[in-house]
């Protein structure tokens, strides 16, 4: 299949980008996130990677040539049978004996597995693994959508971090809540929400899950437990203590995970919010993602103490620090915090280590992180460590994953076919859903 790779919407003013040089010959081999070619903003000099994995077929400008948003740089050729990821074999993460088969029949199993048993079913696991790679897979097409120019507004990305969504979400109850962040597409996926209602609002359609007006930063479906997003740092944790105190009045046994990065750790809605939590025992897992860097700062510059679960203490409840790029390491972790919360022992503070891979937005090239640092953590992949704990099971074969891969890129070609086609909000939705 034949790839075009498009010139990304770089230019803050919207004037033509120039190609300085490139990085790949004519039919060598190109990885997704390779540097494919080199260019000059008004503002910059940055590197173009390649989207998808292949082999450059063809370049279809010169270098000094000067090209608009959304124009063809280049045809990549793209093999069918690829993951999208190299399998590994390094040993890392594997729990071996720990997860063992589960004899279902052909039940199927919630995601929202029963607690209390090391045993966890093939279906179950499979079920994961689409979750997390499905995470991945949005999220690249999205990337290359909005460099394209082809949707409005802006993103926040979280490749790298499909994990902690997935772990935590599927440690929860159909009628739990979460409470998510600007960056929510991996968490709105987690939690339920369907491709094409998340393309649909991504493209500003009235048959996105928040009727077009919410878009990248304030996605959410009420209906399927995620409140929509709020883009304000730290601006979800005290309402996430509220939700968690009217679920405890009405005595339902809910529980709201709280999503937040690092950086919404110094911010005063952190202390208020957990600290109503602390003093009435509400069942609220606060789930913070450290993946290191608040905007482009660096957490130890900020930070003395840069152990965010030691803050727990303070205020009287548990925190726990976990390798947020282990599935299952999440998994478990959040099992036992919505217990707590569930058994009126909340809240829990989670603290879940990870890196993103891709900037802090839409066109930041993360020049910021160290060349060693993210390496070591590029290597450390979710997706890929997942898939390690599944081969070697003896029930999973690397055809599951090929399939589960191939599933994903129809569903996700698909909903972006319809939802380009998708009708606007109309006149008469102006004022819908407005309350103040």
């Amino acid at each position: 299949m034949k790839f075009e790779m498009r010139m990304p919407d770089l230019a803050t003013t919207g004037s033509p980008i120039k190609v300085l040089n490139w990085l790949v010959e004519i039919g060598a081999p190109v990885k997704r996130g390779q540097a494919v070619v080199e260019v000059e903003t008004d503002k910059a000099t940055m590197e173009v990677e390649a989207t998808v994995n292949g082999t450059l077929l063809e370049r279809r400008c010169e270098m000094g040539a000067e090209l608009g948003a959304g124009e063809v740089l280049a045809i990549i050729e793209i093999a069918e049978t690829r993951l999208g990821f190299e399998r590994q074999r390094s040993g890392r993460g594997i729990p071996d004996a720990n997860y063992k088969i589960e004899k279902t029949g052909e039940t199927p199993i919630p995601l929202s597995q029963p607690r209390g048993s090391t045993l966890i079913s093939r279906e179950f696991l499979l079920t994961l693994y689409e979750r997390i790679l499905l995470i991945r897979e949005f999220e690249e097409r999205v990337k290359t959508l909005f460099l394209e120019g082809a949707m409005p507004g802006t993103i926040h990305q979280c490749q790298g971090q499909e994990a902690t969504a997935v772990g935590v979400c599927a440690a929860l109850a159909n009628d739990d809540f979460i409470v998510s962040t600007f960056r929510g597409h991996g968490h709105a996926l987690a939690k339920g929400l369907t491709v094409q209602e998340m393309l649909d609002e991504l493209f500003g359609a009235g048959t996105g899950c928040c009727k077009g007006k919410g878009g990248s930063m304030h996605m959410g479906n009420m209906d399927k437990g995620m409140l929509p997003a709020i883009a304000i740092v730290a601006g979800g944790i005290p309402l996430a203590a509220g939700m968690a105190l009217a679920f405890k009045m009405r005595k339902t046994r809910q529980v709201v995970a709280c999503f937040f990065g690092d950086g919404a750790v110094a911010e005063g809605a952190f202390h208020e919010g957990v600290n109503i939590a602390a003093i009435w025992n509400l069942p609220v897992v606060f789930v913070c993602e450290n993946n290191l860097y608040g905007a482009s700062t660096r957490i130890d510059k900020v930070m003395k103490r840069t152990k965010i679960s030691d803050r727990a203490a303070s205020y009287g409840f548990r925190g726990e620090t976990v390798d947020g790029n282990d599935l299952l390491a999440v998994y478990e972790a959040a099992g036992r915090a919505v217990e707590e919360c569930r058994g009126g022992q909340g809240p829990v503070l989670l603290e879940l280590l990870t890196y993103r891979r891709t900037g802090h937005s839409r066109r930041d090239p993360c020049h910021y992180q160290a060349k060693d640092e993210r390496e070591a953590w590029l290597a450390n992949d979710p997706i890929d460590r997942f898939a390690e704990v599944l081969l070697v099971r003896g029930d999973i074969g690397w055809p599951d994953l090929v399939e589960i891969k191939a599933k994903i890129d129809r569903e996700i070609t698909e909903a972006i076919e319809k939802a380009r086609k998708a009708p606007p909000p109309g006149r008469n939705d102006l004022l819908s859903d407005v309350y103040a």
